[in-house]
């Protein structure tokens, strides 16, 4: 087991003020390496900043599936649609990011890049079968009648065998969320998650606080950091003790 240090993380770059300016911004969880990403309303869930931070949200279950497995390694972050990303950044994953959108032709409007040139890997996982089979089935019905898309095939499926190799990962979540950059790791069940009055907050987790990117936020704390989850201590990382929220 690791040494548990006395290491406190505030989250809350964020104020009542931002928290309402961002109450009409959507996010999605990005991977910007992977070049796919996941959205809330596929599982039923709400895209805004704070509709899905429960800890025993769905979409936060799908998230540790990924990172566990297909997204080990990578770089992720809680992205919101109304940021437009700088040319110039000191932060690895925003510079690639508007490197990347450069190339396709929308410098800076990353949103709109990601959603037509990432794949949405929420078809993957059997709590977002319904809403995906609903959405799957418009494409469906559009290529049959005129023989192509007028939209991006979000999922990135084979029209022609349209099902395959979806719907069969589970979203489960893991005990410990790890920043493998910082050596640190929280444990829902071990690091005091706070207000900012210092009462205890018991259905948040702050991965968004700390991974997320919006309009009007500044960077979360660990943004550009390699995270990812597990069920067993990490060997010489320090446990967070406390991490303050605005909610």
């Amino acid at each position: 087991m690791s040494s548990i240090s006395e290491h406190c993380i505030n989250a809350s770059k964020k104020n009542v003020a931002w928290m309402r300016k961002t109450m009409g911004e959507y996010y999605n969880w990005v991977n910007v390496d992977k070049k796919e990403y996941i959205c809330p309303a596929d599982f039923d869930y709400g895209n805004k900043f704070y509709e899905s931070m429960h800890k025993d949200s769905i979409p936060l279950h799908a998230l540790h599936s990924l990172l566990i497995n297909e997204w080990k390694g990578d770089r992720v972050l809680w992205f919101g649609d109304e940021c437009p990303v700088p040319e110039q950044s000191s932060n690895g994953v925003i510079k690639t990011l508007y490197e990347q959108s450069a190339e396709f032709g929308y410098p800076g409007d990353t949103f709109d890049m990601i959603c037509e040139s990432y794949r949405n890997v929420s078809c993957l996982f059997k709590e977002a079968e319904k809403n995906v089979r609903e959405e799957i089935r418009y494409y469906l019905e559009e290529y049959r009648e005129t023989g192509r898309l007028d939209h991006y095939n979000e999922y990135g499926i084979d029209l022609d065998n349209p099902y395959e190799g979806l719907f069969l990962k589970t979203a489960k979540r893991r005990m410990l969320t790890i920043n493998y950059s910082k050596k640190i790791y929280y444990s829902l069940a071990e690091t005091d998650i706070l207000f900012q009055d210092h009462t205890k907050n018991n259905f948040t987790d702050p991965l968004p606080f700390l991974m997320g990117y919006g309009s009007v936020a500044e960077p979360g704390e660990w943004l550009g950091d390699i995270i990812g989850v597990s069920d067993q201590r990490p060997e010489g990382y320090s446990l967070i003790n406390e991490i303050y929220v605005d909610w």
